[in-house]
């Protein structure tokens, strides 16, 4: 059986972060390029290794839900307590560097792809402020970003799902539930071991506000536009699926994740735009930082469990804080 000589197995090797392939590997060591040694150097003994991955540089800089980025290459480590990332331009008089992200520091996760481009963001608070982080990878990855995902979400505390009205279900026996088939297939990658499903239901989600012309003495009003959406309550997370406006790329889906361990409370809020009743979940997080959440065509049944939802919270949550 082959050793290696060097203690990082790519130690030597030039890479230019334009390699063609996105890879997981099970150490950091065995990643490419400055990645291995930044995460390497940066990891605890004490810390759990969950899953690592190397991801190269792309040409995109933004995706069709507006997340940017610049072209670096990635190098993600996921532990039992935090995502370790570190970044490279490869570019002269810019050094790489790495970031530390705490599991307790996360708000929420974003995932998804369009076509050939996929990417992974995470939302945290750092020094009491809001930052975020999105990385951009090739489409042939994405099943080591959501096996990042799924790793976190194995170290966020379950809900304590007796104190629901609605039956828990197993991923595998409930994800049937959710009707879109592209946003169930995506989905069901997300669910990390031991995970219950609560409840699912599909409705349109506002993605921004136009100005538009009313032709009666030509005034303009705003004008929401919606887009396809499905949103799925589990023992551990509030997951939203949803289509972007550009559908000429083919089938754009974002999937928001957001950890309930996090949340303090939901309300629903109505509110009344051009005659058309919207729904807005508003997020109270434990860190006291807000998430609006708009959404429409809501029946009354998930509104009255949404309604419900923060005296779930509540309930579930005495003692632990």
């Amino acid at each position: 059986m082959f050793k290696s000589k060097t203690k990082y197995t790519w130690e030597g090797w030039e890479s230019t972060g334009r390699e063609s392939w996105v890879f997981g590997v099970e150490h950091p060591r065995n990643l490419m390029g400055a990645h291995a040694k930044l995460i390497d150097k940066e990891l605890n003994e004490s810390e759990k290794i969950e899953h690592c991955i190397y991801a190269p540089c792309i040409s995109s800089t933004i995706t069709p839900f507006g997340l940017k980025s610049e072209k670096y290459s990635w190098g993600v480590c996921v532990t039992d307590k935090r995502f370790v990332i570190s970044q490279n331009r490869h570019l002269k008089g810019i050094e790489p560097d790495v970031v530390s992200i705490d599991f307790q520091d996360i708000l929420y996760c974003n995932i998804g792809s369009a076509l050939l481009l996929s990417w992974f963001s995470i939302t945290y608070i750092q020094d009491g402020k809001i930052e975020k982080l999105n990385i951009l990878f090739s489409s042939n990855g994405k099943h080591h970003f959501a096996k990042a995902v799924r790793a976190y979400k194995k170290y966020c505390c379950p809900l304590d799902t007796d104190n629901f009205v609605l039956d828990a279900s197993t991923p595998g026996t409930f994800i049937h539930k959710v009707t879109d088939s592209i946003h169930r297939n995506y989905l069901k990658t997300l669910m990390s071991s031991g995970e219950k499903c609560i409840l699912t239901f599909s409705c349109q989600y506002i993605l921004e506000k136009a100005v538009g012309r009313k032709f009666l003495f030509g005034r303009k009003q705003n004008a929401c536009l919606f887009g396809k959406a499905t949103v799925l309550f589990t023992d551990k997370s509030l997951l939203i699926a949803r289509n972007s406006l550009d559908f000429s790329i083919g089938n754009n889906i974002d999937i928001q994740l957001i950890s309930l361990e996090k949340v303090k409370s939901i309300f629903v809020r109505e509110e009344n735009i051009n005659n058309q009743m919207i729904h807005k979940l508003r997020v109270n997080f434990i860190s006291n930082d807000t998430l609006y959440i708009p959404l429409f065509s809501i029946d009354e049944k998930i509104r009255i469990f949404l309604e419900n939802i923060s005296g779930l919270l509540e309930t579930t949550k005495k003692g632990r804080y």
